[in-house]
């Protein structure tokens, strides 16, 4: 029986979803097409049916995460006061719960790794993510003379990436909360809008 229009994209947004989960909790090298589909629960055979290789549905996956974290933050930033919302951005992205649940959390502390050694057309799509990212961020950072708000949001977003990656990598858990804890703080005081700012650069 010929397959609806809708079914085939709920289809082949399920097996997004599945690739995005997979890759974010395993990695992609250890994540195999076999395992993304009998998630699914669908068969192998059926994949190319709507992605032409591995790193085709590794760009949409990444993208999906992505789109994730950004619908948590936006959530987050919309409940939070505007001299609150670098904290709730903080506080949403350098938590236990995201440490914990890779499958669940940004992709960029993730797979940036693995994706540094992936091809073009994954690395391009990283970097879209990347800069997306930062035009998010720049959108609430306040606007300083000191430095351009691309600066600010480069740096923030570096941070945010880096503490994320050691607090995973540690076994010891009172340097892996620390890490969260400290950077949380650290960030919230450098990037905090000033008295004078009002709600200048905020969503």
């Amino acid at each position: 029986m010929r397959r609806s229009k809708q079914e085939t994209e709920q289809t082949h947004a399920r097996i997004v979803e599945e690739g995005a989960r997979q890759f974010r909790a395993s990695g992609i090298k250890a994540t195999g097409i076999d395992d993304i589909m009998r998630q699914a629960g669908l068969t192998h055979g059926g994949f190319y049916s709507h992605f032409r290789n591995k790193d085709a549905l590794i760009v949409e996956a990444c993208a999906a995460g992505f789109a994730q974290t950004q619908h948590k933050l936006t959530n987050a930033v919309r409940t939070a006061p505007a001299t609150g919302q670098i904290q709730a951005i903080l506080n949403g992205y350098l938590s236990t719960s995201q440490r914990d649940h890779p499958e669940e959390s940004c992709v960029l502390p993730t797979l940036a790794a693995e994706v540094a050694h992936s091809s073009p057309e994954v690395r391009t799509s990283f970097t879209q993510i990347i800069q997306a990212f930062l035009e998010y961020l720049e959108a609430v950072l306040p606007v300083t003379a000191e430095t351009q708000p691309t600066d600010d949001a480069l740096a923030l977003l570096a941070g945010m990436v880096g503490t994320m990656l050691l607090a995973r990598a540690s076994d010891d858990a009172e340097l892996s909360e620390r890490l969260l804890r400290v950077n949380r703080a650290f960030y919230a005081r450098a990037f905090a809008p000033s008295p004078l700012s009002g709600e200048d650069g905020m969503v």
